[in-house]
C-alpha cells in the first residue's frame, strides 16, 4: 500500500473512529476529577491525550460509584491547546476539580462499571461505542487501586439528582429489587417519582421535592 493511500485513509477517519482505533497511541496529557468524589460517590472525570501536533483530544465520564456506573460520557476531538485550556477554566467555574493520576481515574471508572454490572446496569451507550477505547486496556499493567462502591454499607445506593425521568427512576428501582432484593439497596428520590414503584420505603430515604 502506498504511503499516500495510507495518509488518505488516516485523514478520513471520523473522530469516533480515531478514538476507537488510534487514541491509545497518544500519550496521556492530564486527568481531572471532582474533588469530593469519595464522599459524593459521583465523579466527573476528564482524561486528555495530546497529539503530535500539540492539539488535545479529551473524554469526559460521569461516574456513579454508588449504583449506576458510567451514567454519561462524551468527547472533544483534536482541539487547539488554548481552546482546551479555556474549556478547563470554564469547568472550574462550575465544579471543584483537581488533577490526579491516570491510574486513579482508570480504577474509579472500571470499579464503578463492575459494581453496576452486578445489579444489571450497563455503562452509557457512548462509553460502550466510543469513549471506552480512549482508556488504556484494563489489564494488570494498570496498578490496582481499591475503590469503594455502593453506600456506606456497601449496598447499592441510588440517588436521583433530577437527571433521570420518572419512568427511568422506577425502572432503576425495579431493577434493584430484582437483582439486589428487597432490603438490600437504598434510594433517595423525590416523592412524586414513586407513583409506579410499589414498595414501602423509609421516610428518611426520600428527598423532599422542594429540595
Amino acid at each position: 500500500m502506498s504511503k499516500k493511500k495510507t495518509q488518505n485513509q488516516h485523514a478520513i477517519l471520523s473522530p469516533e473512529n480515531y478514538i476507537r482505533q488510534r487514541s491509545r497511541n497518544l500519550p496521556i496529557h492530564e486527568c481531572w476529577i471532582t474533588t469530593n468524589w469519595k464522599n459524593d460517590k459521583i465523579a466527573d472525570i476528564l482524561i486528555a491525550r495530546k497529539h503530535a501536533s500539540e492539539n488535545i483530544t479529551h473524554c469526559m465520564y460521569l461516574v456513579d460509584l454508588a449504583c449506576l456506573g458510567v451514567k454519561d460520557s462524551g468527547f472533544r476531538y483534536n482541539e487547539f491547546e488554548v481552546d482546551y485550556e479555556d474549556f478547563i477554566e470554564n469547568v472550574k467555574e462550575g465544579l471543584q476539580i483537581e488533577r490526579v493520576s491516570y491510574d486513579l481515574v482508570h480504577n474509579i471508572i472500571y470499579a464503578s462499571i463492575e459494581f453496576a454490572e452486578e445489579y444489571g446496569f450497563e455503562p452509557h451507550k457512548d462509553f460502550k461505542s466510543v469513549t471506552q477505547f480512549f482508556l488504556e486496556e484494563d489489564t494488570e499493567d494498570i496498578p490496582l487501586i481499591e475503590i469503594d462502591c455502593g453506600g456506606d454499607d456497601g449496598k447499592p445506593l441510588y440517588i436521583n439528582c433530577g437527571t433521570e425521568s420518572k419512568v427511568r427512576v422506577n425502572q432503576i428501582l425495579k431493577q434493584l429489587e430484582k437483582t439486589a432484593g428487597k432490603g438490600n439497596f437504598h434510594y433517595i428520590v423525590q416523592d412524586d417519582d414513586l407513583d409506579e414503584y410499589d414498595d414501602d420505603y423509609d421516610e428518611e430515604e426520600k428527598m423532599d421535592k422542594n429540595g
